[in-house]
């Protein structure tokens, strides 16, 4: 395995060498980043501009602080060095807007106006510009590796130079930040695991939350009276909707809430995240029914927080949601580009979640493998239960997904719970009519 050396090239300045087992590094917000290299004769550079042209007369120990006159000085010391212009190619990344946009910062636009100069001088001198990410409202970092003669633009947020493991922790460490879900939905979650639960001790416990409740009361008005207010107790919810109705409900807006803060990286709407939740929840109680494979309960209690790690990674993914997005679609793999953006995926950060709240194994086992289901080491039928309802309501939801629909093991899954893919129709038949809609929450009842 090969160590590379990261050099920072600072803003105004540009660094030049032949091959090595060097990566050269440049933050940019505004600034421009430019790598142009000639990878026959092995020699590149990395040119970190700060403003588009000179705003005084005073340039002449300031020349590489701006494009219109640094960028021919670049392009003739690779020149120099060993490069040919009509070898020439060139990877341009920056010249974003970031934090809080003012009317004056679009004005003056001074990475937009940088990154056409750059475009120009390079285009005038015949060289290609093999990729271009520039624009945006993130700061990124342009990374040239020395040794091959790649370049890859990725945000600064997802580049900390750390160790796989030290990452991988310091990321997932903002669990501690996620506000934990009810007590109430935790014991009912945590009695899966004796596949068993108390309604009289469940009932009581409800009692005791008042949010919940007013939740739990709207929720079946909503379903079953249409909002007149027929239910106004739990006990009258009890009697009306029975026990396995009301456990399923307290654990569904539980979930909603813990979701629900996650809706500017992962969910390409609002709520988004929630309704696939609830909706893989009601699919995977379906294939448990059918199945006779798991407790239907379990499976709609595993199938409901198999994402939940996606709330943790959130607030990476955020700031830069057009990259990422691009990524996905580019890699065809949702896990595969977390790992390689963030050094980690939502899968390993749920199952640290569900870990410290105790969850049980059937769904700590279920949030880490459910995109791997033969490799979870205990637990496999209910994980492939949640797998197959995953790929099949992010088959027939009419919502957008990030999620690449696996039907290349669908026949495998289906063997590991007992069915065929003769059986694929009757369970596609059996979904609720609801659980594909806009509010998947209204099949509960």
């Amino acid at each position: 395995m090969t160590y590379y050396q990261k050099r920072h090239v600072p803003a105004g300045t540009f660094q030049i060498n032949g091959k090595k087992p060097l990566v050269l590094q440049a933050y940019l917000n505004s600034c421009v980043g430019i790598a142009l290299f000639d990878a026959e004769a092995k020699v590149g550079g990395l040119y970190h501009i700060l403003l588009p042209e000179p705003v005084t007369g005073n340039t002449e120990y300031n020349r590489e602080k701006y494009a219109a006159t640094g960028l021919p000085l670049f392009i003739g010391k690779i020149i120099h060095e060993g490069g040919k212009i009509n070898r020439l190619q060139a990877v341009i990344a920056g010249g974003a807007l970031s934090g809080k946009v003012s009317n004056q910062d679009i004005r003056l636009d001074i990475g937009g106006r940088t990154a056409e100069v750059v475009k120009q001088i390079l285009s005038n001198h015949g060289i290609e510009v093999i990729q271009s990410e520039t624009g945006g409202f993130f700061t990124c970092c342009l990374n040239f590796n020395m040794d091959t003669f790649t370049c890859e633009v990725i945000p600064a947020l997802l580049s900390e130079e750390t160790s796989d493991d030290e990452d991988n922790n310091g990321r997932i460490s903002r669990l501690d930040d996620i506000q934990p879900i009810p007590q109430v939905a935790l014991k009912i979650l945590r009695m899966i695991g004796d596949d068993a639960y108390n309604i009289e001790y469940l009932s009581q416990e409800v009692r005791k939350d008042q949010v919940i409740s007013a939740q739990i009361l709207k929720h079946c008005n909503a379903a079953i009276f249409s909002g007149k207010g027929g239910i106004d107790s739990i006990d009258d919810a009890l009697l009306i909707i029975g026990q396995a109705t009301l456990a399923k409900i307290v654990t569904a807006m539980a979930v909603k809430k813990l979701l629900n803060n996650s809706y500017t990286g992962y969910s390409l709407t609002k709520g988004s995240l929630y309704h696939h939740a609830i909706g893989v929840a009601l699919v995977a109680e379906k294939i448990a029914i059918l199945s006779g494979k798991a407790s239907p309960f379990a499976a709609y209690s595993t199938g409901l927080t198999h994402d939940i790690g996606k709330v943790v990674l959130d607030q990476f993914v955020s700031g830069a949601r057009p990259f990422f997005y691009r990524e996905i679609m580019r890699e065809n793999d949702l896990v595969a580009t977390e790992n390689r953006l963030l050094k980690t995926d939502h899968t390993k950060a749920g199952l640290r979640l569900a870990q410290k709240w105790g969850l049980p194994a059937s769904i700590t086992q279920t949030i880490r493998h459910h995109h791997a289901p033969f490799d979870a080491p205990d637990h496999g039928e209910i994980v492939t239960i949640v797998s197959v309802a995953d790929t099949l309501f992010h088959m027939f939801s009419a919502g957008p997904s990030l999620h690449k629909v696996d039907m290349g093991s669908l026949t495998q899954r289906l063997e590991t719970i007992g069915m065929s893919i003769s059986d694929f129709p009757a369970i596609v038949d059996a979904i609720p009519h609801r659980v594909l809609s806009g509010s998947p929450e209204l099949a509960i009842t």
